[in-house]
Parts: structure tokens; sequence; C-alpha cells
């Protein structure tokens, strides 16, 4: 599961306000401060989390941080194009009209909702994400729901969420924004609905694309690990075969022509394999498409020595195994 960084730009751009010193909450986190304030961007959900423990143990401001960052949502515009999106809708009602939909706004898969039931004034649901396994997170939100009204020049609403079950209700002083005679002959709700429409549809295809590849990046992360695990391994092989060919050729009698064939093979394909990655990410690079996290896992394995020296290894391989296969013919006739 993923939360969006409208989150943590939020955190961020509150922190900014009250002229706190950021640098101890960036240092805490290998993403780059854009992309922490990139509202398309998006985090796992645990490293979203440890992010907000993390500011909560570092700023001991005398208030609740996530209410307080929450309750000033309308003010930070922090939340991108769904911060114009919001002004425009006419009645908090509308505002969570579909709350799956909405919740895809900051949670990836979009949260299945049970237990639906809707008020006048209120509107209630179960969803996945529970309050004890996500304490910081779902404050913020949960405060973040209740300053919506704001964005509609309501007052405040309120919001409980406890376990996985959220309840919000919220005051109703006026049936619309269109109810001011200044206003209702200059603008068409018609208008205003495809507007906000298409500014919807932008902002979620902005964030499925980021959400793509954030998963793609999280992937090419795991199979770098992996192609890292493979090398150590085939290169401690490696290290191990000459102390092997030290011993007399009466201990070479295990190996035959078809071991030292297969094992000739087996490098040509690891050598196959590395002539792939490189490609690949020489391809992302190109693309100007390798996350943070990518270049990280890349430092972390060394990845400039390892495509620079895997080569030679190979070759010196290969040489060591048909000096071998020529000591074993010459030797087998005596």
């Amino acid at each position: 599961m993923l939360f969006s960084c409208k989150i943590s730009s939020a955190v961020l751009t509150y922190l900014e306000s009250k002229n706190e010193d950021l640098s101890q909450i960036l240092d805490s986190t290998s993403l780059p401060e854009e992309f922490l304030r990139d509202s398309s961007y998006w985090m796992d959900a645990g490293d979203m989390e440890n992010l907000l423990a993390t500011a909560e143990k570092i700023y001991s401001l005398q208030e609740n941080l996530f209410q307080a960052v929450g309750h000033a949502g309308p003010g930070l515009r922090s939340w991108g194009v769904l911060d114009s999106v919001l002004k425009m809708m006419p009645r908090p009602q509308e505002i969570l009209s579909q709350p799956e939909r909405f919740l895809s706004y900051f949670v990836s898969p979009a949260p299945p909702i049970d237990q639906l039931v809707r008020g006048e004034t209120s509107i209630e649901f179960d969803l996945p994400i529970s309050s004890d396994q996500y304490p910081k997170v779902t404050e913020y939100l949960r405060s973040a729901f209740e300053s919506l009204p704001i964005y509609v020049g309501q007052p405040q609403a309120t919001c409980v969420w406890k376990g996985i079950h959220l309840k919000f209700e919220w005051q109703e002083n006026q049936s619309s924004i269109f109810a001011e005679a200044d206003l209702g002959h200059q603008i068409s709700p018609e208008l205003l609905r495809q507007v906000v429409a298409s500014l919807e549809k932008h902002q979620l295809e902005l964030e499925t694309k980021n959400r793509d590849l954030q998963t793609q990046n999280i992937q090419l992360t795991e199979q770098l690990g992996r192609f890292q695990k493979e090398i150590g391994e085939r290169l401690n092989q490696r290290m191990e075969l000459p102390k092997v060919l030290k011993d007399p050729v009466h201990r070479l009698e295990f190996i035959d022509h078809g071991s030292i064939d297969a094992l000739k093979n087996n490098i040509s394909r690891l050598g196959d394999y590395m002539v792939r990655a490189q490609q690949l990410i020489t391809m992302l690079v190109a693309q100007d498409r390798l996350s943070p996290a990518v270049q990280q896992a890349m430092k972390r394995v060394d990845w400039d020595k390892v495509k620079t020296q895997f080569p030679e290894a190979i070759k010196a391989s290969h040489e060591l195994l048909e000096k071998t296969q020529r000591h074993f013919e010459e030797n087998s006739h005596v």
C-alpha cells in the first residue's frame, strides 16, 4: 500500500510556516525534498508512517502536530490540483459523495469501502486502514477531513477515526456557494462541474502514472538486490576454483568434460545477464527514470565497480576453465 506525498508535503509546508529547521527530517529519509513535496508522488505506507513518527520526535511543538497540519490544510495549498478541485465543490456532501474516489487521492490502491451509511450532514464507513497500525497518518487524514468544509466556506467538521471505522459530520449553513446573488448569474453550475471533472481527471491520470513509476522503481530495486546476490554467489564460486586447481591431478577426478562445459555455459549465461542489466540501466538513465531509491540501491551494490570488473571476471573465468580443460586432457592419458 502507498500513501500520497500530499501528506509529507503538508507536514513540511506547515513546519516551514513555523520557521522550523527541516534539515533533520529531510536527513532521516532517502527521498529528496522535491519528491516529499510533490503532491503527485507516492511513498510506501510504512515509510510514510515512519517519516511522520520521526517528525513528531524531532519537532516538539506545543500542539498535536498532525491535527494542526490537517486543520491548516486549506491555507497550506500543499495538495496540488486537488486544492483547486475542492474549492470548486458546491457543498461538503459533494466532496465525499464518492468516498472511495476521494480516498484514492491519498491511498493506493484505493481502499474498498464497507458498511457505508449516509446522513443529511454525515457519512460513515469502514475501510481496511486501521488507526492502530498507522496512527500518525490516520491522525493527519482525520484532521484534514475535518477541514474539508472550509474549502467551500463552511465551518470545520468533526471526524472520528477509530480502528477501521470513520465517521464524518459537518454543519450545513448554506445549501450552495451559488446562493450568493452576485455569483449566481456569472458562473454556470454545469460549466463548473465540467471544470471540476476535468481537473479531477488530470489529477488522477498524473497520480496513476506516478504510482505506476513508483511500483516499477520498487520492483527494479528488488531485481537489483537479487542480481547483486547472484553476482556475489558466482564470484565466491569463482574465487574457490583456483584453490581446487592447485591440488594434484588425482584430486580432480570429480571434474569431467561435461562439468567443465556446464561451468562455461553458466558463466556465459551470467555474462549475458550482466549485459542485459547494463542495457536496462542505460535505458533508464537515458529516460531520466532512475528514482532516488534505485540510485541508492545502485550505490549500495557498488554498481560502477561491478559493471567494470564483471567483464574481466567473466573473461578470466573462461580462460581458467580452458586451462583446466587442457590440463585435464593432457593428464588423463598419463
